[in-house]
């Protein structure tokens, strides 16, 4: 035998110049070939080693695996020492290549050296593992590079510069398709096939998510058609709510129009009544001047009449003097009595409300009111002691003559004007020290507002930088941005449900559509069962849940000629629908799998177990007859790996033209006309009319075709479904981890400072805020006060004015009082005027701080206590008013008696001076009627002072209220004033219209205030889809001239290389079969991808007609020789 191993004769281009081999399979030791240009031959006995030469070479090169050097494993490549040596630890193969530089200075091999080695070596480890060495001049390096090198230079393992056993006579016997991808390898178009394979998933892929957004944009049209209902009702609801905020709004600001209305008009009503009561008071003030005018023309008429009457009348008229003196005394005592009466009434009204709103008292202030109170029993025993004194004093003043008299009386009625104006400064200075304590108070309430702003801005502060450091240490673990993390997984869920029950309904209704065609298929079929079960095993093999299923002989056969397919698929038979498996263990598989699925019956041709024997003598001898085409199963074109189970199927068949020729040779052998008649070898013949076949090769059955596409289609929407879902699991496995994220929080120190941080940071921030408002509010407050404030300081100076002018006018009185008296009389009066003095002073001042300490306490919600011992002092002094006034009452009767039975003695003694007497009667009456008119203004200036008081009081609350007002309309969000709105309602009738509304949207009831939201969602959502549908399609249709132009660059390509091959081919085999004809030929050349490519030899001496399955084995050998050459010559090799 010979091995010949040829390097093209071509001085500037590379060459194998040597082989080494070290203990590489049958050689031991080092074993060194050196090649030559041209052909070197290696020859030898049989066993000497020649392929393993061969198979050192692809060893260095990289097979795909050992099984193409022979061997079962890499160990086997090792020496394994024959019968008398040691077997070897490792092997060593190196390929030494001259790569002299061409005639350009390029080398084939891209390395700037002359001689370039490759070497390999496997050793095994003392463990028995293989460890696998590369090594380029001497230098580690790996198959990749081997491979990078040696493709440059067009030298590869697997190509057919290297021709191994049974290479030749595998190019021979293979199918055409076969035989087309060795032309589609050499001519480089496989790239093409991987690129054509990935535009096409990328398509299927681009038209899955097409098919799911048609499915869902079905579901939002849908969702919106309902979505559209409930937003009309949203949208009723939200304009009736627009508007209830507007009435609202309107309501409150016609609240604030109307307090501030109210307050306005308190605030005249205030100063109407000040003014008034100071109006009535300047007429208290002339009626006092004109009662002493009246005063002295009485005393001037008393004179007369004494004059008149003579001594005698004078003793009467002095006593009828006297009893009117004290009977006016005591009538002014009884009035001023009434007065206190009035205003202590008054006094204990206001006590009381006071004492009910009060709660505690201050310690202090209790203690001051206590002395004053004790203070002032003193000064009025001391002011009593002083009166009597002072009464007593006149008494005998008035006694002494008439001048003193008047002079008395003058002084006394300068007492009634100054008790007048203190009564005026005492209720000025109750307003200045109530104004005083309130501003106080207001004033150190707003330092500790202003110390709490300040603390909480510092708090905020020390709070913001707190905050920063926190989330320096919690980066990463933000709850916020997790929240947003889990609602943005939650939303990829809700639609990738969507999704998923879309593609579920879809795949539901296939699955049923499948059913029904599976069902009508199988009645088509005429073997109910059969037919179903071989297509159950064929999808469960493209499913992968049976391996070793090559396919139904419909499916893996078909005729070399068209003309022969009734003929061939009638001699088949129900054969047709067999199942080819590689083992009977397979089968056996195959067989318990369609009995747990109940998926019907099928006949298995295991290949390992058929045996189809050799055609009989009688079928060999008839089919060189004339008119016998041949043997079915050599007219059918399959793989070469199932031939046994053809054989099996078709037996000793054959196939002959017409009926007569079948009647010539009928006897011993199964014959089948091309009009598909049949002629058993028993003798039986079988024909007529044709029925259409159900199955026909390719697998087909009627029904089939849609039961594939059906069968496509669900198992594409369940590996869509299968998709989806796998979304899903992933979207939900990410809230999954967002959730564990989450609870991780609550055990992470940083992230529960920095919730802690956040909570007591808005806490702060409220702090400020409230703070803020209520200083805003205390400064508003004490403005109001400190305007308050003027006014009674400017009212108490003039009530103050007043008092001076009045004791101006009592001293002056009193000095001409003084002046007229005698001296006893004169040291006494000025000593009860002095004590009286002193005692009013003390009683005054004790009064003041009584009242100082009442309106504190009223301010602070004071001590109970304090105001009730105020209400007891008050009503002992009326219990002595009344005992006084019950004396004063007893005294005046008595006194009237006497006086009227001194006057009627005295009528008797002027009963011709009635004139004189009827004037100074006239005058007393006018003088009496012109007193009470002066008592009744005094009190009701009192009175109306009063009720200005009670006005302000109000005031106070009502601008309060005021306050209260704005701040909830600043809590609502409310202006105060809007430009060009119409007229305010009243308060009533925008109650009214506010509960008008919201009766209204009860009415409507449970309203989706989301559908608006809603509806615009999916409204957005259908346009997103439309959008991505429009950017869907156009991707497919790029896709789809991608693949088009792919396909036709590789059938350009294709078609060239065929012609240069085709035109090598020719040439070759004409030489080796010295002047034979040969051909290459596309069986379909307008589609060359979709058939194979056929091989046409013609020997010298042979019929044009002969095909390559009928040449002899040498001859179809020499034709696959010719196409190597070809190839060769097309794409050379450098060896």
């Amino acid at each position: 035998m010979t091995r010949l191993r040829s390097n093209l004769d071509r001085r500037d281009g590379m060459y194998l110049k040597e082989l080494v081999m070290v203990d590489f399979k049958s050689f031991k030791g080092e074993v060194r070939i050196p090649f030559g240009r041209g052909f070197t031959a290696i020859t030898g006995p049989n066993g000497s080693g020649k392929s393993n030469s061969g198979d050192a070479i692809q060893f260095v090169l990289g097979p795909k695996s050992a099984k193409t050097l022979r061997a079962q494993n890499s160990k086997d490549l090792i020496f394994n020492g024959g019968k008398n040596s040691r077997p070897a630890k490792a092997c060593a193969v190196t390929l030494v290549f001259a790569n002299p530089a061409m005639e350009d200075g390029r080398r084939r091999l891209p390395l700037d050296l002359d001689e370039i080695t490759m070497a390999k070596r496997v050793r095994l480890t003392p463990a028995g593992n293989v460890v696998t060495q590369y090594e380029l001049n001497g230098e580690e390096s790996s198959l990749k590079a081997f491979h990078r090198l040696l493709g440059a230079a067009n030298a590869r393992p697997d190509g057919y510069n290297i021709v191994l056993q049974g290479d030749v006579t595998s190019l021979s016997k293979m199918s055409s398709g076969e035989r087309r991808k060795v032309l589609d390898d050499v001519a480089g178009v496989t790239s093409y096939d991987e690129e054509i394979r990935k535009a096409d998933r990328q398509r299927k892929q681009v038209e899955e998510y097409l098919e799911r957004i048609a499915m869902i944009e079905q579901e939002q049209q849908r969702h919106l058609a309902e979505l559209s209902e409930e937003k009309k009702d949203a949208e009723k609801a939200l304009k009736i709510r627009e508007d209830l905020l507007i009435a609202r709004a309107r309501l409150w600001r016609a609240r604030l129009a109307g307090q501030e209305g109210a307050i306005e008009h308190q605030r005249r009503e205030v100063d109407r009544n000040i003014e008034e009561a100071s109006a009535l008071e300047a007429e208290v003030g002339e009626a006092a001047k004109h009662l002493i005018q009246l005063d002295d023309a009485i005393a001037e008429l008393v004179k007369q009449i004494q004059d008149k009457l003579g001594g005698g009348g004078e003793a009467l008229q002095q006593e009828i003097q006297r009893l009117n003196v004290a009977i006016e005394t005591a009538a002014d005592r009884l009035s001023d009595m009434a007065e206190r009466d009035e205003a202590y009434a008054d006094t204990r009204t206001r006590l009381e409300g006071d004492l009910e709103e009060a709660s505690s008292a201050a310690a202090v202030a209790a203690t001051e009111v206590e002395g004053a109170e004790a203070a002032r029993a003193e000064a009025e025993q001391a002011h009593a002691e002083a009166v009597k004194e002072e009464n007593e004093v006149r008494e005998a003043l008035e006694g002494s003559n008439s001048d003193v008299a008047g002079l008395a009386r003058a002084v006394q009625a300068c007492e009634g004007e100054i008790e007048h104006a203190r009564g005026a400064l005492a209720n000025a200075q109750s307003d200045v020290d109530r104004s005083a304590t309130a501003g106080e108070l207001l004033l150190e309430e707003r330092q500790k507002a202003e110390e709490a702003l300040a603390g909480a801005k510092m708090q905020v502060a020390e709070s913001e930088l707190q905050g920063e450091e926190i989330k320096a240490m919690a980066a990463g673990t933000d709850r916020e941005s997790l929240a947003r993390d889990l609602t943005a997984a939650q939303r990829k869920e809700s639609t990738l449900v969507e999704e998923a029950n879309a593609v579920e309904t879809r795949l539901r209704d296939v699955e049923r559509q499948l059913a029904r065609a599976r069902t009508t298929m199988e009645s088509n079929s005429g073997a109910t069962g059969l037919t179903g079960g071989a297509a159950a095993v064929l999808q469960a093999r493209d499913a992968g849940h049976l391996d070793g299923i090559f396919g139904t002989i419909a499916e893996l056969c078909a005729p070399k000629d068209e003309a022969h397919s009734t003929a061939l698929s009638t001699a088949i038979g129900g054969g047709m629908m067999s199942v080819v498996v590689e083992t009977d263990e397979v089968a056996a598989k195959a067989i318990r799998w369609l009995k747990q699925n109940n998926a019907g019956r099928a006949t298995f041709l295991p290949l390992n177990k058929i045996n189809a024997g050799r055609p009989a003598g009688r079928a060999v001898m008839v089919a060189r007859q004339p008119g016998v085409i041949g043997f079915a199963h050599d007219l059918l074109e399959h793989d070469p790996r199932i031939a046994a189970a053809v054989r099996f199927v078709l037996r000793n068949t054959l196939l002959v033209d017409t009926m007569a020729t079948a009647r010539a040779n009928m006897g011993g052998v199964r014959l089948i006309t091309l009009d598909g008649s049949v002629a058993d070898a028993g003798g039986a013949m079988t024909g007529g009319s044709p029925r259409r076949s159900r199955i026909s090769f390719g697998g087909k059955i009627q029904g089939a075709s849609e039961v594939d596409r059906l069968s496509k289609e669900v198992e594409r929407l369940r590996m869509m479904s299968e998709g989806v879902a796998a979304k899903v699991r992933e979207a939900r496995e990410a809230q999954a981890d967002v959730r564990r994220r989450l609870g991780d929080l609550a055990n992470n120190d940083a992230a529960a400072k920095l919730a802690s941080w956040r909570s007591a940071h808005a806490a702060a921030k409220a702090a400020l805020n409230k703070e803020e408002g209520h200083l805003a509010n205390l400064t508003a407050r004490l403005e109001t006060f400190d305007q308050e404030g003027r006014r009674h300081l400017a009212l108490r100076g003039q009530a103050q004015q007043r008092l001076s002018d009045a004791i101006a006018e009592r001293d002056e009185a009193n000095q001409r009082l003084q002046d007229a008296s005698p001296t006893h009389l004169k040291e006494r009066l000025h000593a009860a005027e002095l004590a009286k003095a002193t005692a009013e002073a003390e009683l005054q001042t004790n009064e003041a701080t009584i009242r100082s300490g009442k309106e504190r306490h009223a301010l602070l919600q004071g001590n109970a206590e304090d105001l009730r011992g105020r209400l007891d002092g008050l009503a002992s002094e009326a219990a002595t008013r009344a005992t006084e006034r019950s004396r004063l009452e007893a005294s005046m009767a008595e006194n009237r008696a006497d006086l009227s039975a001194k006057e009627e003695e005295r009528r008797s003694h002027l009963e011709e001076h009635q004139g004189l007497e009827d004037e100074r009667i006239r005058l007393v009456d006018e003088r009496s009627a012109l007193r009470a008119a002066s008592e009744q203004k005094a009190s009701d200036a009192r009175s109306r002072r009063h009720h200005a008081e009670e006005l302000r009081r109000l005031l106070s609350s009502s601008e309060a209220q005021l306050l209260e007002i704005r701040s909830s309309m600043v809590e609502e969000g409310i202006e105060e004033s809007v430009e060009d709105e119409s007229p305010l309602p009243t308060v009533a009738e925008g109650e009214r219209t506010v509960r008008r509304l919201e009766r209204k949207i009860e009415d409507i009831g449970s309203v989706n205030w989301r559908a608006i939201d809603q509806h615009a969602a999916c409204e957005e959502r259908l346009a997103s889809l439309s959008a991505d549908h429009g950017v869907l399609k156009g991707r497919r249709q790029d896709l789809l001239d991608l693949a088009e132009q792919l396909d036709q660059q590789r059938t350009v390509r294709l078609t060239q290389v065929l012609s240069k091959v085709n035109e090598n081919f020719k040439r070759v085999y004409k030489t080796l079969s010295k002047g034979g004809e040969g051909e290459l030929f596309l069986e379909n050349p307008d589609q060359p991808f979709s058939g194979g490519l056929d091989m046409w030899a013609r020997p010298r001496g042979k019929s044009s007609r002969c095909r390559l399955q009928g040449l002899s084995g040498g001859e179809q050998s020499m034709a696959a020789l010719a196409l190597i050459f070809a190839i060769q010559d097309y794409d050379p090799s450098p060896f």
